[in-house]
C-alpha cells in the first residue's frame, strides 16, 4: 500500500458521519490484509478504519 494510488479515499461522507470509499481502494486494502503475515488491526488503524470493518 506503498503507492499513492492503492490509498483508502473517502470520496463521500453523509451528514451522520458514514463515509463511503473508493472501490479501488478498499480492494488493495482488502487484497494486502489477506496475506500471510500481515495483521488485519494494524492495516485498518493505518487507514483510520475500525478493524471491524476490515475483517467483514
Amino acid at each position: 500500500m506503498a503507492d499513492n494510488d492503492s490509498k483508502l479515499r473517502v470520496v463521500r461522507q453523509s451528514r451522520d458521519g458514514r463515509r463511503c470509499y473508493d472501490e479501488k481502494g478498499k480492494r488493495a486494502l482488502i487484497e494486502t490484509a489477506l496475506q500471510p503475515g500481515i495483521s488485519a488491526a494494524r492495516m485498518a488503524q493505518e487507514h483510520g478504519i475500525n478493524a471491524n470493518l476490515l475483517r467483514k
